[in-house]
């Protein structure tokens, strides 16, 4: 196996300024187009937030752009600075596990044991919780990254979110 290239700028986005309840209208969309010799996508998300939390899903599209599906979720950044980053980073291929979901049971006065892989199931937009991964494969050059924020901006002077999203390859074209 060859060293990989740097990882490649692919999309910066930067959001800031959105207080109270317009905050949290669903969630800021980011399309964003894949080269073509993609091996992994990498996104590092730093946020600065007052009275609320913020994570950012990878999403990816089979269809051009119309469908999106959940890759991946970072964990809640919630009343942080910019200096600690939250990362995804996704193989190309995908997992073909999903992690970190509650296996139900129906033994009386049992609970909910927590279980380290499971099938891929459901993988509709915004379906995944904070730090897990769906295990679908990326499915085509377009996707996006969905930044959620869970909760009311208290103050739009400390509220900042960076997302960018880089790529790793073998190629100096890509």
């Amino acid at each position: 196996m060859a060293i990989r290239i740097p990882l490649q700028n692919v999309a910066t986005f930067t959001d800031s300024n959105d207080t109270g309840t317009g905050s949290v209208a669903g969630g800021i969309p980011h399309p964003f187009k894949l080269p073509q010799d993609t091996d992994n996508v990498t996104v590092k998300v730093t946020a600065s937030m007052a009275g609320t939390g913020v994570s950012v899903v990878l999403q990816t599209s089979d269809d051009g752009g119309s469908t999106y599906y959940d890759v991946a979720r970072t964990s809640i950044v919630s009343n942080a600075n910019t200096t600690t980053a939250q990362w995804l980073n996704v193989p190309v291929v995908g997992h073909g596990f999903r992690s970190a979901v509650q296996a139900q049971t129906s033994v009386v006065g049992s609970t909910n044991v927590g279980v380290a892989l499971n099938t891929i199931g459901n993988a509709a937009a915004s379906s995944l919780g904070q730090s897990q991964v769906s295990g679908l494969p990326i499915l085509g050059q377009q996707a996006r990254a969905f930044v959620i924020i869970s909760g009311n901006v208290t103050s739009a002077a400390s509220n900042e979110v960076v997302t960018k999203v880089m790529v790793g390859n073998q190629s100096a074209t890509a």
